[in-house]
């Protein structure tokens, strides 16, 4: 005799079809979280990220380190509270959406709070028969302080430490962010950069960031000399340098400035060492040929974002990623671009690297036989 199992009225609820009902709510859940980050970014892509947008920039850190893991982690604690990764996929899956909430907290943490100050100094040296003496030139660029720091005191702490005999500063001296004032932060910086002591004097050229000091009088930038579209010669112990100085436009384009820097090398002595200075390194792409010893430039940051195997995300710059940061040959000039002693800080951007730290460059000017 067989027996049928008593039935009230209803359908029987069978565990096994709860868990598969938790299990595709889980995976709907995990799907949607991940087609809502894919075409976020999507719209930060097509808004003009790396165009680069600074604006969206900010916008799409805030949402893929603040907004993201705060969903992650709210997501993986109503998994826990409700039970709803069953099963071994949606136990690993549940794990590594944890596993990577605490990757993006961390990653912001260090990305803001730890590289943005690791301070380094990038040392190159280059041989010349036009001097006879050592010569030190640290290159500082893009400090674009929000408001002067203990951050900003050490950078000129650690230049002052180099024993330059000359500063040469390739712009962005400030960027201030509310609610600090520039009336307020620029007098700090002026003090700092006043107390080195570079004894063949520091030169600048304007930057993005810079257009306050356009309105002030050269005796409230002494003893830096802006050279925006002139030339400077410095007689030192072991012959002459002869600086060149482009406006921010000319460092931008580089056959608008060739003009300037023609008459620059007719003018300027055959035996001077010759440095060109400009605020972006565009002009570079215009130089390769002129009898140019180095030419300095900032602006790019390196990136500030660098990915391994990849390079910089962004540069603003028509120049090659591969210039973006460091010392190139182009031709007859060297080439070096800073990646800044500081961060873009656009918009209260938070100063942000990552793989790329902030640095000064010792250029060591050192004299060699020459060999005819």
């Amino acid at each position: 005799m067989t027996f049928l199992p008593y039935r009230v009225a209803g359908k029987v609820s069978s565990p096994l079809g709860k868990k598969n009902k938790k299990a595709a709510w889980f995976w709907v859940a995990v799907m949607a979280l991940l087609i809502f980050a894919f075409f976020k970014n999507l719209k930060f892509y097509q808004a003009g990220l790396f165009n680069p947008n600074f604006s969206i920039i900010h916008e799409a850190f805030d949402f893929n380190f603040g907004l993201m893991p705060l969903l992650m982690a709210s997501f993986a604690f109503l998994c826990f509270v409700f039970k709803l990764p069953t099963g071994a996929r949606c136990g690993w899956a549940a794990f590594w959406i944890l596993f990577l909430t605490l990757d993006l907290i961390v990653l912001r943490f260090y990305m803001t709070k730890i590289e943005p100050f690791r301070l380094e100094v990038r040392t190159i040296q280059i041989l010349t028969p036009k001097l006879t003496e050592p010569i030190r030139i640290v290159h500082l660029s893009d400090i674009q302080a929000a408001s002067v720091t203990e951050y900003e005191h050490a950078i000129f702490e650690r230049v002052q430490s180099l024993k330059p005999d000359m500063l040469i500063n390739t712009g962005d001296f400030l960027q201030v962010a509310s609610p600090a004032k520039f009336e307020d932060e620029f007098p700090k910086l002026m003090k700092l950069m006043r107390n080195v002591e570079a004894r063949y004097g520091s030169f600048a050229v304007f930057g993005d960031t810079d257009l306050n000091l356009y309105s002030l009088q050269m005796s409230e930038l002494e003893p830096i000399k802006m050279l925006s579209s002139r030339s400077q010669t410095i007689q030192t112990n072991g012959g002459l340098i002869s600086l060149h100085g482009l406006s921010l436009y000319q460092s931008k384009e580089g056959d608008w400035a060739l003009r300037s820097i023609e008459q620059w090398c007719k003018e300027a002595d055959i035996q001077a060492f010759k440095i060109l200075i400009g605020h972006a390194p565009d002009f570079a792409l215009a130089v390769g040929k002129y009898p140019i010893d180095l030419c300095l430039a900032g602006h790019t940051h390196g990136g500030q974002i660098r990915l391994p195997f990849w390079g910089p995300l962004v540069i603003d710059s028509a120049v090659p990623k591969a210039w973006s940061r460091g010392t190139t040959r182009i031709g007859v000039p060297l080439l070096n671009v800073s990646a800044g002693a500081g961060s873009n800080r656009f918009g209260g951007l938070p100063r942000l690297r990552f793989n790329c730290p902030t640095e000064l460059t010792l250029i060591e000017l050192i004299p060699s036989l020459n060999i005819r």
